[in-house]
């Protein structure tokens, strides 16, 4: 690969592919793909959407890697197709760039991650307001930092995108620089080894909004943590806005040194949790008129109600199927969306059981799965058998008389009572939640 950077191996790449695929195959799935990254011998490649991305993968993937190695001379290059939101920050092969000019950073957004765009619901109307105030007043001592935390795919990256949007389309004299933590903590590990802290430094000067994603990837990384320490206080103390997002609280980030967690802290901490129905059927609604697809209420009151938890899968679903539509010319009816549910859900349906759910449980509060589905009420058993029941009917697709079957034969009220005793126990026990958050973990990196 010496002799050709990343950008233009591919493009080499796709000429090569041209000439072995009939036209209408490579304009309709190859043409509009771009280079990303790359990640050691693994090349990033961007689809317009996830659908198209797993299209390749399959259809052409092999045929491509073969082109790829054959070009480069090297037999290790290996390609992998995302369609999913780009992350945000400059890739590897690119330079930071420290005028005052936003639009360098203006690549990483996603077009429609706006304000516009953003459903308001009682899930997230802190974070929304807290970024509405932040986009028209850098460095308010109430709202600097602003956090915002909560799970996947809930939003934290839209409302941090939103407020770049915002800056852009409103006043250009204020700059910004939108970056993810890994590639902050990557900059900082070639600092070190080039001995040179220069690029570092670089990427949080000139700016009046510092917009930092995933800022939970810090944890561990003691070094990058202590630099970082000290171009926030910088930052803070010259008045600009600091906007982090996370996957959970400050508190609750481990590995973090304690004066760091505390100026997370000094000023507005606002969490997204899973958006509920009327939310979610308001989302769909939007994204429908945006693809200008013409879906029956009937089939977005299924989608809404199958998947309850991630504004990323409805979006998902509905991109997929839009391009599934337009491909096959067939209209979206419910027989398509189930197909499409089945096959979203189908993954962490597979991977999780009630089974693998009660083990993980048990495991934590320190009792026997058999206690879990047993008779008994003592609260050390009955608060983990109610988690181990909300965290099944969150992270599988059993209905509520199922799951009461698997736990010894109650009823669905008693499994709908433990949901909704789980879910209040969550807003005013942290601990409880801590513990909770922790098996989720657990359970997703199975």
């Amino acid at each position: 690969m010496n002799a050709f950077n990343p950008l233009e191996l591919w493009n080499l790449c796709l000429q090569e592919a041209e000439k072995n695929l009939e036209s209408t195959e490579f304009e309709s799935w190859l043409k509009n793909s771009t280079y990303e990254d790359i990640n050691g011998t693994r090349m990033v490649i961007r689809f317009r959407n996830s659908f198209v991305a797993g299209h390749v993968k399959s259809r052409f993937g092999s045929m491509l890697e073969e082109i790829l190695r054959e070009i480069a001379g090297r037999n290790d290059l290996a390609l992998q197709f995302v369609g999913d939101p780009a992350k945000p920050g400059p890739s590897s092969s690119d330079a930071v760039t420290p005028d005052n000019s936003s639009s360098s950073d203006s690549m990483y957004l996603r077009s429609n991650y706006t304000f516009d765009h953003f459903v308001v619901g009682p899930n997230n109307q802190l974070a929304h307001a807290g970024a509405l105030a932040v986009s028209r007043d850098a460095g308010s001592t109430t709202y600097n930092p602003l956090f915002i935390y909560g799970g996947v795919g809930l939003g934290k990256t839209h409302l941090i995108q939103a407020i770049a949007h915002r800056l852009r389309q409103e006043d250009s004299r204020r700059t910004f620089r939108y970056l993810s933590t890994e590639y902050v903590v990557g900059t900082f590990i070639k600092c070190v080894l080039q001995k040179d802290y220069t690029k570092f430094r670089l990427l949080f000067q000139g700016i009046d909004y510092l917009l930092m994603d995933d800022i939970q990837f810090l944890e561990g990384k003691v070094e990058t943590q202590e630099a970082f320490f000290h171009r926030f206080n910088e930052l803070h103390q010259q008045g600009k806005q600091i906007v982090l997002t996370s996957d959970r609280p400050p508190h609750e980030l481990k590995d973090l040194p304690e004066r760091l967690i505390s100026r997370f802290q000094w000023g507005l901490v606002a969490d997204i949790k899973p958006p509920e129905y009327e939310t979610r059927l308001a989302i769909l609604m939007l994204l429908v008129r945006d693809e200008e697809l013409d879906v029956s209420h009937e089939v977005l009151d299924y989608i809404a109600s199958s998947i309850r938890k991630n504004v990323r899968q409805l979006s998902g679903v509905i991109h997929r199927l839009a391009a599934i539509s337009r491909l096959t010319g067939c209209n979206i009816d419910m027989n398509m969306a189930q197909k499409e549910i089945k096959s979203t859900l189908g993954t962490i349906a597979r991977r999780l059981t009630p089974g693998t759910i009660t083990s993980a449980v048990a495991e934590v509060f320190d009792i026997s799965p058999g206690q879990l589905k047993g008779k008994q009420r003592k609260r050390n058993i009955l608060v983990p058998r109610q988690v181990a029941i909300s965290l099944i009917r969150e992270l599988t697709s059993m209905s509520l008389k199922d799951i009461g079957a698997f736990f010894s034969g109650r009823d669905h009220s008693t499994v709908l009572n433990s949901i909704e005793r789980i879910q209040e126990l969550r807003e005013s026990d942290p601990e409880l939640n801590r513990r909770i958050e922790e098996i989720k973990r657990k359970l997703v990196s199975i």
